[in-house]
This record gives C-alpha cells, sequence and structure tokens, in this order.
C-alpha cells in the first residue's frame, strides 16, 4: 500500500495558501462567504430549511450561479469548477427555465416567471423577451459544460458508480486490492460540486430495506468518501422534520433553525463541516426579526443561519432578500443600515434591486 505524507501534504496546502491558490469562489453573499471562506475543495456543506424557504434557490444562487458568472467575468482566475447535479425534485429542463427568467432580471431587469417563459395557460411570452433568450444561448451552452445533471431518482450505489466515473475521468485513482489509496487529479485546482436536492428523496438500496434514514446515512458516508480521498465538495439540500411547526417551538418563539431540526437526515449536519438553515418569519406571522422588518419585507424575507463552521466560529446570522419567480437571492444591508437608510429600504421594496 502507498504511504500517504501527510505533512507533506500540509506543508503543499499551506504554500498553495501563500501563493493565493485556497481562495474559493464566492457564493455572491459577502458576509456569509467571509465566515466560511468562500466554496473550497474538500468542504461539505449541507443547506436546511422548512417547506417553501427556498432551499433549492438558495443552493443555485450560492453554489451554481454566483461562481460561474464570476468565472464568466474572471476567464484567468486559477480555479475552474464543475457540478455533478442531482436534481431529484425539480427536472432538469424546469431548472434551465428558472436560470432563464433569472438571467432576464439580472441582464435587462426584467421579472418574468417560466409560465410567462412557456407562455402557458392564458399568459403569453412578450415578444421582444424571445431574441433575449437567444441570446443567451452562448452562455447557457458553456453553463451546461459545467454542470453533469441526473434527474431520476438516485439510490446510494447509483450514485457511487456515476461519480466515481466521474473522478476517473478527471484524475488518476490509485487501488489496492480494490480499495482507493490515492486520487491525483489532473487539474488540482478544479473544485467539483456534488449537489443533490434533496437527501430527503434518495432511493433505498435493498440492503437499507427500505429505510429511508439508512439510505440517507449511507449517502452521507458515501460523499464523506468523495470529500476525504477526491476533494470533492457535497452540498446536500435537507428538508426540516415537522418539529419545527410544533406548539412546543411556538410557545417558546423559537422556530428559527436548530441542529435538531436534521432529526429525519441527521448524518447530513454530523458528517458536514457546514450546515446552514433557512428560515422565513413571515410564514409565522412575525412582524420583525433581528431588527429587520417583515412587515414590510413579508414573504421577500428570508434569515440565513450558520449552524455548524468545522474550523470557524458559528452563529452567524445574515438578512436575505428573495425572489421566489426567479429563484434569486442576495444578501441585505444590514438591519442596522436598512434603519438608518429609510430610502435604501424603500428601493428594495419597489424594485428588488440592491
Amino acid at each position: 500500500m502507498a504511504k500517504i505524507d501527510y505533512w507533506g501534504e500540509l506543508k503543499n496546502n499551506i504554500q498553495r495558501g501563500v501563493d493565493g491558490y485556497n481562495k474559493g469562489l464566492p457564493t455572491g453573499f459577502k458576509r456569509l462567504n467571509a465566515h466560511i471562506s468562500n466554496i473550497q475543495q474538500k468542504r461539505y456543506t449541507t443547506i436546511g430549511g422548512a417547506t417553501g424557504t427556498g432551499k433549492t434557490a438558495y443552493v443555485d444562487s450560492a453554489y451554481l450561479f454566483h461562481p460561474y458568472e464570476f468565472l464568466v467575468d474572471n476567464p484567468d482566475f486559477h480555479h475552474s469548477l464543475e457540478i455533478i447535479y442531482y436534481s431529484l425534485e425539480i427536472p432538469p429542463e424546469e431548472k434551465l427555465a428558472k436560470f432563464a427568467c433569472f438571467k432576464l432580471w439580472e441582464n435587462y431587469g426584467i421579472n418574468i416567471d417560466s409560465k410567462i417563459l412557456y407562455s402557458e395557460g392564458e399568459f403569453n411570452i412578450p415578444p421582444e423577451i424571445v431574441p433575449l433568450i437567444d441570446m443567451m444561448e452562448p452562455y447557457f451552452t458553456k453553463l451546461q459544460e459545467r454542470v453533469l445533471t441526473f434527474r431520476s431518482s438516485m439510490s446510494p450505489n447509483y450514485m457511487y458508480k456515476d461519480i466515481m466515473s466521474y473522478a476517473e475521468k478527471r484524475g488518476t485513482v490509485e487501488r489496492n486490492n480494490g480499495v482507493v489509496v490515492k486520487y491525483t487529479p489532473h487539474d488540482p485546482n478544479l473544485i467539483t460540486e456534488i449537489i443533490i436536492d434533496h437527501a430527503n428523496l434518495i432511493t433505498p438500496n435493498a440492503e437499507d430495506k427500505g429505510s429511508q434514514k439508512s439510505a440517507i446515512d449511507r449517502a452521507s458516508k458515501m460523499l464523506v468518501f468523495f470529500r476525504n480521498m477526491f476533494r470533492f465538495s457535497p452540498i446536500v439540500v435537507s428538508q426540516f422534520n415537522r418539529g419545527i411547526e410544533g406548539m412546543d417551538r411556538k410557545q417558546q418563539d423559537s422556530q428559527e433553525p436548530l441542529l435538531s431540526d436534521f432529526k429525519e437526515t441527521g448524518a447530513t449536519q454530523e458528517d458536514a463541516n457546514i450546515v446552514i438553515g433557512l428560515f422565513n418569519p413571515h410564514r409565522y406571522g412575525i412582524k420583525e426579526h433581528r431588527g429587520y422588518p417583515i412587515s414590510q419585507l413579508k414573504r421577500r424575507y428570508r434569515s440565513a443561519h450558520v449552524l455548524k463552521n468545522r474550523g470557524g466560529a458559528d452563529g452567524l446570522q445574515v438578512g436575505l432578500h428573495f425572489m421566489g419567480e426567479i429563484g434569486k437571492f442576495k444578501e441585505l444591508p444590514t438591519a442596522n443600515d436598512l434603519k438608518s437608510n429609510p430610502a435604501l429600504l424603500q428601493k428594495i421594496l419597489n424594485k428588488g434591486k440592491l
């Protein structure tokens, strides 16, 4: 068996940092970036929330769109990005439609959703938008080259085969008696994300005997293997259990996310380096949340809570502006900044632009 020089690896990683190769890719959320050190290799992140909090949109904004946009604007940046995306809830073509709506807003300030984009029912796409969509083709063609999408329900065994096949095309896998002992990537600066949306839809294998929790636990251990051995970066979307909706939480006025809300998908938060919980206080009739005027922001407001940050401090909370119709998140100014600048708050309320 090949002996691994861990001390040599440590020194190499320190030197890579000195040379600027450990900066990672930005998520688009400045205060969160500073707290979690951007998107890095060998980083397992779990994003959780109750139904309707925008978990998928958050992951797409932070871990797909913003880093991809950064690389488009900085083509000579030393990191590159590829994404293995298990979209177990939303078909890829629907996701691409949402992405097109996102870009229409970003590039032209046009706010339409996929119903208008497809001219469904009584809706019709304005004729002037069609050529704008055509102009986006080079952008989305390159995006699809970076994102490997799997649409059907997946078991941990199938995922393992997919990801291992990908790894063998991107580097050299050394084995001893069938056991992987070393991986040497062709491009040491490539960040590979493995996005699973969402964990609760992973299909149990025969050995799981129909147990969803067993399937999730085994999938999470598989992701730990690919993180540790291949330096891949899993990002797992997880549905909160029903406890957050219970009367006890309501009576205690404590419906902000907790690590215990991941009870049904416990391994995804136990194995993760970073755990972020999303919260929609408007859903619970809350008028003000940590200084933010929910009575004015209403359904546009979300709160991101860093519940776990291995190697760093947890407990950070960041206010986010959410446009659900196009799946866009944007970091809000601090609550104090909004209070001291009513014109800025009004601009957000009127236009949604920050």
